[in-house]
C-alpha cells in the first residue's frame, strides 16, 4: 500500500476524474451544438434541393414558352402540333424524375395539352390551378409550391406570347415534392418524412381530396405521407409543430426532429418537411475520441507514475504532435502526410501505432477526399454544359444568355432570324434544316468570337448577338449587317433524292442599344423588321407594345369595377318576322363605364384573358333569363364553346331553364370556332338542350369555319346568317349566290334562317325575296335596353 502515499498516484487519479466530468460536460454540449448546427446544415441541404428543383423547372418552362412549334400550335390552335414535338421531351424528363406534368392552357385557365392527362384539353381547370389564373392577369412568370388535384409539388408557370406580343396562353410544370425525403435521406443519410396541413387541401373537390389521400393517413389536423421510415400515426400528435428541434419516440426508439415548413402559392405554411436522426456519428466519434482520449491520459498517468519527471515534457509534447495530426487531418490539411515522422525517444509501442494508425487514417481520407472532389467537379462541369449549351448546335442557349444579361448589364443586344426558315423544313425536312442549323452556327460563332461578339442560339431559327465592351454601336450594328451580309451570301448544300441542291438564306434582326430589358426590346425591333421586311430595325420607343398591355390592363381594371358595381348590363336587339313585327330579341353584353357606354369589341377579347369573360356569361344569363321572366316573349343569349366548357356556367343555365315555364321560347345562339365542331362535349350540350324544350342556333353563319356537313349532325333549329354576307346583297352578285345556297339547304333541313344587319329597305326585300324567315339590324331596332 505504499504506492498510496506517493504523490503522484493522487495527481493520476485527479487527472482522470477531471477528465471524466470535463467529457460528460463537453458531451452534452457538443450535442446541442451538434443539433443546431445539423439543423442548420439539413435546411441548407432542403433549400439547395428545393432551389434546384425550382430552377429546374423554372428553366425548362422558360424554354418551352418561347419553342417554335409550341407557339405555332397555339396559333393553328392545334394541340396535336405540341403532343408530337413535346412528347419525346417529356417522356425523357418523366423518365429521369425531373418533372411530374407539363401542362400548355388557353386563358384564362382552359387546358390546351395536358401530358398527364390528354383527355383534359378544353377542360376548365381554374378550381384546382388558381396560379394558371394569376399568370393569365398578371402576364409574368412564377416558381412556387402548390397543393394541385392529386399531389402536392414544386411548379413553375410562365406565359406564352406570339411574336406580336399577345399573350397566347401558357405552360405549367411541376413535380411531386414527395420526393424529398428520398432526397435528404440519400444526401445526408438522415431519415426523413412529409406532413402535410389538412387545411392546406381545403381547395381540393371532393374527388381530387380522394384520390390525394389514397397512399397517405389523416391524423386530427395533419396528414401523414410519404416517408424513408416506418411511422406510426400515433407520433403525430407527440409532435410540438412550434419548435424546430425537438426530441421524439419513434417505434420505441429516441430520435432528434427536425422541422422544415413547405410554404405554398399563397404564402400559407402546406405542411413539414420532418427529419430525423438518433446522432449516431456524432455519438460514435466522441465516444471514439472520448476513449482514444482516455487511453491517453491512462497511459500518460502511467507514464507520470513510471518515469522522471524530466520525461513528462517530452510525453507532452509526442501526445500534441498527435493532437496536430488529428487536427490537420479535420481541416483536410493532408501535405504534412508525405513528410518524414521524427521518431518518438518516449512513446510506448501503443502509441505509436496509435500516431501510425491515425497517420495511415489521414491518407486514406486525403484519397477519398480527392476522388470526392474530382467526381463532384466531373458532375458539376457536365450539369453546366447540359444547362447552358445548345444540344444541337453546341452554342451558348437561352439559360446561359440570361445569366450573362444579368451579370453584364451593360451590353448591346441583337437577335437575327431565318427568314421563312419553316418553308425549308417544309420542303426538305427537319434533317436538312438541323445541318442548316448547324453550320451556320459553326461559320457565325468563330467569326463573332474572333471580333470580340458572343453568339446564342435562343430558339429554333433565332440568335443572339452580344457585344458587352459597348465600345460603339456604329461597329455593332456593322458587325450584325455583316454577318447577315456573309450568311446570305454562303450558299447551304443539302441532299434530296439523291441530288445535291444548294440554296441560299435570308436573314433579319432586331438591334436595341438601351440598358433596360435590351433582349425583349430588340425582340420588338425583330418583329417590325419581320413586318415591314426589312434587314435590320434598331428599337425605338415607336416599337414598344408595352402600351397595348398597359391598356388591356386599364380594361381589366374597368372590368373588375364593373363587375363589383352592377355595371355590366344587357341590351336587346329585336328580331322581326316576314310581317315585320318582333318574334324575339337578341341579348347583347354592354359596360357602363361613367357616362359612357362600352361596346363588347372594347371588353370582351380582353377579358377571354382572365377569369372574367365566365362572370361577364353569366352576368347576361342571369339578368337575361329575370328579363324575361313575365312574358312570352322568345329571346337569344350568345354562347362560346368555353362557356359551354365552363362547368359553372352549365350549372347556371341548366338551373334557369328548370325555372323557367316556357323553354320553348329560350334560343341559345353558338358562335362559330373551331372547338365548336371538334368536341364532344359541344354535341352532348346541344342534343341535352334540345331535349328540354330550349331551341340552337348557330350564329354569324356563312363564313369562318362553317361546313354544311356539321349543321347536318348538329341540326339547330335557326341558322344566323353573317353580315358580311347581308349587308352588301344589293350591290354583290355573290353574296346572293351564297346567300340562296344557304337557304336552300336549310330548307332541305328545315332550318329557319335569320338575316342579321338588315340595314335598310332594299336590303330586307331582297332577303325576303330569298326566303329568309327572320331579320335582324338596325333598319327594325338598335340594341337598347327594354322597357
Amino acid at each position: 500500500m505504499q504506492f498510496l502515499k506517493n504523490p503522484l498516484f493522487f495527481i493520476g487519479t485527479f487527472a482522470l476524474l477531471f477528465f471524466l466530468v470535463n467529457e460528460s460536460f463537453s458531451y452534452f454540449d457538443e450535442l446541442e451544438k451538434t443539433k443546431v448546427e445539423l439543423y442548420k446544415k439539413n435546411k441548407l441541404i432542403l433549400k439547395n434541393l428545393t432551389d434546384a428543383q425550382a430552377k429546374n423547372v423554372q428553366i425548362l418552362a422558360e424554354v418551352l414558352s418561347v419553342d417554335h412549334a409550341v407557339i405555332e400550335g397555339y396559333v393553328k390552335n392545334d394541340p396535336e402540333i405540341i403532343k408530337e414535338h413535346i412528347e419525346p421531351l417529356w417522356r425523357r424528363v418523366k423518365d429521369e424524375k425531373l418533372t411530374h406534368e407539363i401542362h400548355f392552357f388557353k386563358p384564362p385557365a382552359i387546358s390546351f395539352v395536358n401530358f398527364s392527362n390528354f383527355k383534359s384539353i378544353g377542360h376548365d381547370v381554374s378550381d384546382v390551378r388558381t396560379d394558371i389564373e394569376w399568370i393569365t392577369s398578371s402576364f409574368e412568370a412564377s416558381s412556387h409550391a402548390l397543393m394541385c388535384k392529386t399531389y402536392a409539388g414544386y411548379r413553375a408557370t410562365h406565359p406564352i406570347y406570339d411574336e406580336n406580343g399577345t399573350m397566347l396562353g401558357g405552360l405549367s410544370l411541376g413535380k411531386k415534392v414527395d420526393w424529398i425525403p428520398h432526397a435528404v435521406k440519400e444526401k445526408t443519410t438522415n431519415d426523413a418524412f412529409l406532413i402535410y396541413e389538412k387545411s392546406a387541401t381545403n381547395s381540393l373537390k371532393q374527388k381530387y381530396y380522394n384520390a390525394f389521400m389514397q397512399d397517405k393517413e389523416q391524423v386530427g389536423d395533419y396528414i401523414l405521407a410519404d416517408a424513408t421510415l416506418e411511422i406510426e400515426a400515433s407520433v403525430i400528435p407527440t409532435i410540438d409543430f412550434s419548435k424546430d428541434i425537438q426530441e421524439i419516440t419513434i417505434n420505441k426508439s429516441s430520435y432528434t426532429l427536425y422541422m422544415y415548413p413547405v410554404i405554398d402559392f399563397n404564402k400559407n405554411n402546406m405542411g413539414y418537411v420532418c427529419v430525423v436522426t438518433q446522432l449516431k456519428v456524432f455519438k460514435e466519434n466522441f465516444i471514439s475520441t472520448a476513449l482514444k482520449s482516455f487511453i491517453i491520459v491512462i497511459i500518460s498517468v502511467l507514464i507520470v507514475l513510471l518515469v522522471t519527471k524530466n520525461r513528462i515534457s517530452n510525453l507532452f509534447r509526442e501526445i500534441n504532435t498527435i493532437k496536430n495530426i488529428t487536427n490537420k487531418i479535420k481541416k483536410r490539411n493532408f501535405d504534412f502526410l508525405d513528410k518524414k515522422q521524427e521518431k518518438s525517444v518516449v512513446l510506448t509501442e501503443s502509441l505509436v501505432n496509435l500516431q501510425n494508425n491515425i497517420l495511415d487514417m489521414g491518407r486514406e481520407l486525403e484519397k477519398q477526399y480527392s476522388l470526392l472532389e474530382y467526381e463532384n467537379r466531373e458532375k458539376s462541369e457536365q450539369l453546366i454544359k447540359q444547362l447552358y449549351h445548345d444540344e444541337l448546335t453546341g452554342l451558348a442557349n437561352r439559360a446561359a444568355l440570361f445569366r450573362d444579361l444579368r451579370e453584364k448589364t451593360d451590353s448591346y443586344v441583337a437577335i437575327l432570324n431565318i427568314r421563312n426558315f419553316k418553308e425549308i423544313n417544309d420542303a426538305f425536312g427537319f434533317s436538312a434544316g438541323s445541318n442548316i442549323l448547324k453550320e451556320l452556327a459553326c461559320n457565325c460563332e468563330s467569326y463573332a468570337n474572333k471580333k470580340g461578339f458572343s453568339l446564342y442560339r435562343i430558339g429554333s431559327d433565332e440568335y443572339v448577338l452580344t457585344r458587352y465592351d459597348n465600345k460603339s454601336g456604329i461597329e455593332f450594328k456593322n458587325f450584325v449587317i455583316d454577318i447577315i451580309e456573309k450568311v446570305e451570301n454562303t450558299p447551304f448544300s443539302i441532299d434530296k433524292d439523291g441530288l445535291n441542291i444548294e440554296i441560299n438564306i435570308n436573314m433579319y434582326a432586331g438591334i436595341c442599344f438601351e440598358k433596360d430589358k435590351a433582349l425583349e426590346k430588340a425582340g420588338m425591333a425583330l418583329t417590325h423588321a419581320k413586318k415591314h421586311k426589312k434587314e435590320f430595325v434598331i428599337y425605338t420607343s415607336k416599337e414598344n407594345t408595352k402600351d397595348k398591355h398597359l391598356k388591356n390592363i386599364a380594361i381589366m381594371n374597368k372590368l373588375t369595377k364593373a363587375l363589383s358595381s352592377n355595371d355590366i348590363i344587357v341590351y336587346y336587339q329585336g328580331i322581326v318576322g316576314r310581317d315585320e313585327h318582333i318574334n324575339k330579341y337578341e341579348a347583347l353584353v354592354r359596360m357602363r363605364d361613367a357616362e359612357k357606354i362600352l361596346s363588347p369589341f372594347v371588353f370582351l377579347e380582353v377579358s377571354k384573358q382572365t377569369k372574367y369573360y365566365s362572370e361577364i356569361t353569366k352576368v347576361v344569363i342571369e339578368k337575361t333569363f329575370e328579363q324575361f321572366a313575365k312574358t312570352d316573349k322568345s329571346f337569344s343569349i350568345n354562347l362560346t364553346a368555353d362557356d359551354i366548357l365552363n362547368s359553372e356556367t352549365m350549372k347556371l343555365v341548366y338551373e334557369k331553364i328548370q325555372e323557367c315555364h316556357s323553354p320553348e321560347k329560350i334560343v341559345f345562339e353558338l358562335v362559330e370556332s373551331d372547338d365548336l365542331y371538334n368536341l364532344q362535349e359541344i354535341y352532348d350540350f346541344i342534343e341535352d338542350i334540345k331535349s328540354k324544350g330550349a331551341k340552337i342556333a348557330i350564329d354569324d353563319f356563312g363564313t369562318g369555319y362553317s361546313n354544311f356537313s356539321y349543321m347536318m349532325k348538329i341540326k339547330p333549329d335557326y341558322l344566323k346568317i353573317d353580315g358580311s354576307l347581308i349587308k352588301n346583297l344589293d350591290s354583290d352578285e355573290n353574296a346572293r349566290k351564297i346567300l340562296r345556297t344557304i337557304i336552300n339547304f336549310a330548307q332541305e333541313l328545315n332550318i329557319k334562317v335569320i338575316a342579321e344587319y338588315v340595314h335598310s329597305r332594299a336590303i330586307f326585300e331582297i332577303c325576303k325575296d330569298l326566303g329568309v324567315d327572320e331579320f335582324q339590324g338596325f333598319y327594325f331596332s338598335e340594341p337598347a335596353p327594354l322597357k
